[in-house]
C-alpha cells in the first residue's frame, strides 16, 4: 500500500510542478531583432550589384531601394519597409 500511495504523490507532484512551471513561471524566449542580424534585402527580394538595389522577385507596387540607405538603419524601419511591400525582413517583421 505504501507504493500505491508514494506513486500517486509523485504523480500529483509532478502534475502540481508541471501546471506551476507552465501558468506561474511561464517561462518565454523572447527575440529582439537588430538591423546588423537581418538580411541585405527583405524576404523574395533581391539584390542586384550592378545598380545596387534591392529588387522585388514579385508583382508589388514598391520600387526598388538602396539596402544602405540611411533610413534603414533601425530592424524597425526596415520591419515597416517590409510590411508595406507585404513581406517580411528575414522572418523577422510578421
Amino acid at each position: 500500500m505504501s507504493y500505491l500511495s508514494t506513486a500517486v504523490l509523485t504523480v500529483l507532484f509532478t502534475v502540481g510542478f508541471l501546471l506551476i512551471y507552465k501558468f506561474v513561471i511561464n517561462p518565454q524566449v523572447v527575440f529582439t531583432p537588430n538591423a546588423k542580424s537581418m538580411a541585405q534585402c527583405p524576404d523574395r527580394w533581391n539584390y542586384n550589384m550592378v545598380s545596387r538595389m534591392c529588387e522585388p522577385g514579385y508583382d508589388t507596387h514598391c520600387m526598388p531601394f538602396d539596402p544602405s540607405a540611411p533610413t534603414l538603419e533601425s530592424a524597425s524601419s526596415k520591419c515597416n519597409v517590409a510590411r508595406s511591400c507585404g513581406t517580411t525582413w528575414s522572418g523577422y517583421c510578421a
